[in-house]
């Protein structure tokens, strides 16, 4: 690997200073870039020294100025209180204004980098929007689009007002700070920063090639002080290939300085690089062929000489955990956002829970979605660790069966299950005391922080947000409290989800040893060997262009304020610097479809495929295609029939015996019986927003089975069933109610109309059917149990199934059942058992099994097997069909008896699989 730029940076100093460095100041990039300068040093030095001051340009312009730097979320709150005392139409309340302060912010810091006239730049952008928003052919512009130019008028105001305000309390954005330096040094008001750049002999300025007008200016001042000197590394092919994005600074540089800076290399000539991209399917895929890489390259685990670099900090947490343990160290130097924090997940689930809640006769009610998901988060279990209690909770929930909850309700489950203290706070009314969010969250980390304290077992990466996030809990607590007026709940989770959530939680670690993790601003001034590039995609490095801004392109390219194709440039060198040096390099991108458009591997990756190849022979690139997110595993094709297959099998058959449902689910899918008729696993039960249809339809049938309950075993009488019909909504309501806690509003209330309109339908159906036909109808039974068994080789097989109707019509018995689903007599016939065999009818085969049942329960009688459908407005009953005959007798069922035999053999084969079939529920699982 050829000498790095820290290291020929630190001969330099060496040479230029054995002695003394303790009165040198050195600005650098980042602090990294500055400790492993310090690195370099003591290895020429070779003994104890005092060490020069080394600062971020960041911390070295606040030393300079004496003015503190704030956070965004105080520079917000500083903009609102200037926004209030302007009275600036319209007066938008806090949530609103978050988002224009944010972009007035950024165009102000980006003003006062560029050192731009802001009276001269403000008063043009008023006119630009203008002429832009000029119709020739309307002359009287709209109320709206004059309000819209009032808004240009309101930034000059906005802008001096937050300078003063911010300069006198001695604080500033990084802008600002700038302006201020230099409006001093116009004025000849220069003693505060001599006396601060007095302590250093000489300054030295390392990596930071584009400069803003404000930095150079800054720089240019010490320099003809013969106080200061600029450092950093440009690659030959940025300086002398006039397209190459990456030398836009670089050249301009170069220009005023004609070529006099250290120092232009060039390190692909001659070089040897082997350079493999590699594409992949989605986030998963790309963080899993990290760790692939590092299985199988050894080379890539030798220590700090390795960088994986994230374009896409969303990365840094899968690609943590598929990295094998092989690795060894790893120090991460990417910020984390909030955002993506498992606590911030947890805030937005109780803003969301209290946005939502609703006020019915007084009560407070939650929605039971929210509720369920702030309970379920795993950072409940985290912080108070009373895993049993939250489950209770929930169970009680899934009990009470209501969308909407009473609050009352929850505070009773909570109280019943011992966490009505931990939770309290959590589910009083936040909207009418938001500041309570903030205290409930407080208290949440406090006792996280309390029960890590007490613990042995350390989880550092959520200790490391929590304590983040606390402290920027306690920023704005304080913030709120200088407000005059009430802050409202959603704009309490404006500014969580608008200024909170982007902030960085940094981690810490060894920066000098192990494998480094980084973005790619993170790796200024610093070399690696081997390097692992993730989500090198169009779109994210570079990023995508524009942002929000009130300074219209062509008046930011006027006056020389930085625009997105700065930002690129910006980019394009760190990628060129970095790759240029390194000699074993992976590009992994993404391939997936998105909507209609797809992501594209980025264009540097091109760029190097096509340039680096004329610079070296040695230079070799490859393409290969890696691991897909949505690959499908490899499944066997079913279950073993296993000795402990069979037995269960054959209890289920013998002691609990086969259901006609239970025989289609075998026939249809034998993983999802085996799994849910003969071991009983079920999914969980859950509240029901929609009532789902197997609900629908037992409701249903629980009506008509009490209504008709008093006729069993009577001739049906059209009159009496008349009069039962004044009591049908009471019996509806209680059997709803069995299913379904409360109804009065949303989904539920359409499906108990709905159920009112069926069972009420098929009554009056069957009333007039009745009054139709003059044969008496003896209504046998409703849920009538239908039981027998068959012999099987040595097992005497047990089968059962529930008639919902069982009736006697002119000597014939009639065994019905109620579909509130589609059905049509085209499904419900067959030509023999042969046809059944090969095209399986679910409903046929119910219908054939009822009938099979009652023959064997009641003798040798005719028996007609059909189905009612609740949703047609006709009285029609769907008889089943097998060779043109629909009234059955013994003899005419002995084929269906034959038809048993056969699934009966197919299922007590123990050499035969429990097939897997596509998109059912177990085979998919197990």
């Amino acid at each position: 690997m050829n000498t790095t730029f820290l290291q020929k940076l630190a001969e330099e100093i060496h040479q230029k200073h054995p002695d003394n460095l303790e009165n040198l100041c050195f600005v650098f990039p980042s602090k990294r870039s500055g400790l492993f300068f310090k690195k370099e040093l003591a290895k020429l030095k070779g003994t104890t020294f005092w060490a020069p001051q080394i600062w971020t340009i960041e911390s070295f312009i606040e030393e300079l100025s004496g003015l503190k730097i704030i956070s965004p979320l105080e520079q917000i709150f500083q903009l609102f209180e200037i926004h209030q005392k302007l009275a600036i139409q319209p007066q938008l309340p806090l949530e609103k204004f978050i988002d224009h302060a944010k972009i007035i912010l950024a165009d102000f810091n980006d003003i006062d980098m560029a050192l731009a006239d802001y009276k001269t730049l403000f008063a043009n952008v008023k006119d630009y929007v203008a002429l832009e928003n000029w119709d020739p052919a309307n002359q009287q512009t709209s109320q709206l689009t004059n309000r819209y130019l009032e808004t240009f008028n309101d930034l000059p105001r906005y802008y001096e007002a937050l300078q003063q305000t911010l300069i006198a309390q001695k604080k500033a954005y990084q802008g600002l700070v700038y302006r201020n330096i230099e409006k001093q040094i116009s004025q000849g008001e220069t003693a505060t920063l001599n006396q601060v750049s007095s302590q250093w002999e000489m300054i030295y300025v390392a990596g930071l090639n584009a400069l803003t007008t404000a930095e150079k200016w800054l720089f240019d001042w010490f320099a003809n002080q013969n106080r200061l000197e600029v450092f950093f590394e440009a690659e030959s092919q940025m300086i002398n290939d006039l397209d190459q994005e990456s030398g836009k600074f670089i050249r301009g540089f170069a220009k005023e300085k004609g070529n006099k800076f250290k120092w232009s290399v060039d390190y692909l000539t001659d070089s040897s690089k082997t350079i493999n991209s590699y594409a992949v399917n989605g986030n998963l895929a790309m963080a899993r062929m990290v760790g692939d890489l590092f299985q199988d390259t050894k080379t890539l685990t030798k220590g700090n000489e390795t960088a994986i670099i994230l374009a896409d900090e969303n990365l840094l947490m899968p690609v943590l955990e598929s990295l094998p343990k092989s690795v060894g160290d790893v120090n991460v130097t990417l910020g984390f956002p909030l955002g993506l924090t498992t606590f911030m997940s947890f805030v937005e689930q109780l803003f969301s829970m209290h946005k939502l809640v609703a006020v019915r006769n007084g009560n407070r009610q939650y929605y039971f979605k929210d509720v369920v998901k702030v309970i379920t988060n795993p950072i409940l279990v985290s912080i108070y660790g009373n895993q049993s209690s939250f489950n209770k909770v929930y169970s009680g929930i899934i009990k009470e069966n209501n969308i909407w909850i009473n609050e009352s309700v929850l505070i009773q489950l909570f109280t019943d299950n011992g966490i009505l203290d931990d939770l309290k706070l959590a589910f009083t009314n936040w909207n009418k005391a938001p500041l309570l969010a903030l205290d409930f969250l407080t208290q949440a980390i406090n006792t996280f922080q309390d029960k890590m304290e007490k613990s042995k077992v350390m989880d550092d990466v959520l200790t490391e947000q929590m304590y983040f996030f606390k402290t920027s809990l306690f920023k704005l607590k304080l913030l709120l409290k200088q407000l005059n007026n009430e802050v409202s709940l959603e704009a309490l989770k404006r500014i969580f989800n608008q200024v909170v959530s982007p902030m960085q939680v940094p981690f810490s670690g060894e920066p000098l040893a192990g494998i480094q993790i980084m973005g790619l601003l993170e790796t200024r001034l610093l070399s690696f060997k081997n390097i692992v590039f993730v989500s090198v995609n169009e779109g994210i490095i570079p990023s995508k262009g524009g942002f929000q801004s009130f300074l219209p392109y062509a008046l930011r390219t006027g006056f020389k304020i930085q625009t997105h194709q700065d930002r690129e440039s910006l980019f394009a060198y760190h990628f060129y610097r970095l790759l240029s040096q390194a000699e074993n390099i992976s590009l992994i991108y993404d391939t997936s479809t998105q909507g209609v458009g797809s992501k594209e591997r980025s264009r540097f990756i091109r760029q190097i495929e096509q340039e680096w190849p004329e610079k070296s022979e040695d230079i070799s690139f490859s393409t290969s295609v890696g691991i897909f997110e949505d690959e499908i595993l490899e499944m066997d094709e079913g279950i073993r029939k296993t000795p402990v297959v069979m037995a269960n099998i054959t209890r289920y058959l013998t002691e609990r015996g086969l259901s006609p449902s239970a025989l289609n689910n075998f026939i249809e899918s034998p993983v999802d019986f085996y799994y849910k008729n003969v071991i009983g696993v079920y999914e969980p039960k859950l509240v029901n927003e929609d009532v789902e249809h197997n609900t629908f339809g037992t409701i249903v049938h629980g009506c008509l089975e009490e209504f008709y309950k008093p006729f069993a075993k009577t001739v049906l009488k059209a009159d009496l069933l008349k009069k039962a019909l004044k009591g049908l909504n009471d019996l509806i309501i209680i059997e709803f109610t069995k299913e379904i806690k409360s109804y009065d509003r949303g989904k539920h209330y359409l499906s108990f109309y709905s159920v009112q309109k069926y069972v009420e339908r098929f009554i009056q159906l069957d009333i007039a059917f009745i009054e139709k036909y003059e044969f008496p109808i003896t209504l046998i039974g409703h849920e009538l149990k239908l039981y027998t068994s068959l012999k099987v080789g040595d097992l005497d097989i047990k089968f059962k199934g529930t008639a919902d109707r069982v009736e006697v019509r002119q000597g014939v018995k009639y065994i019905i059942d109620y579909k509130t689903g589609k059905v049509e007599q085209k499904d419900l016939g067959t030509n023999d058992t042969d046809s059944l065999l090969e095209n399986h009818q679910p409903k046929l085969v119910q219908l054939l099994m009822y009938a099979w049942l009652q023959s064997k329960q009641a003798g040798n009688e005719k028996i007609v097997s059909g189905i009612y459908t609740l949703r047609n407005t006709k009285l029609e009953l769907l008889t089943a069909n097998m060779g043109g005959i629909t009234e059955f007798t013994n003899e005419n069922l002995i084929q269906f008896e034959e038809y048993l035999h056969v699934r009966l053999e197919e299922l007590l084969d123990p050499e035969s699989l429990l097939k897997r079939v596509p998109d059912y529920k177990f085979s998919l699982f197990s």
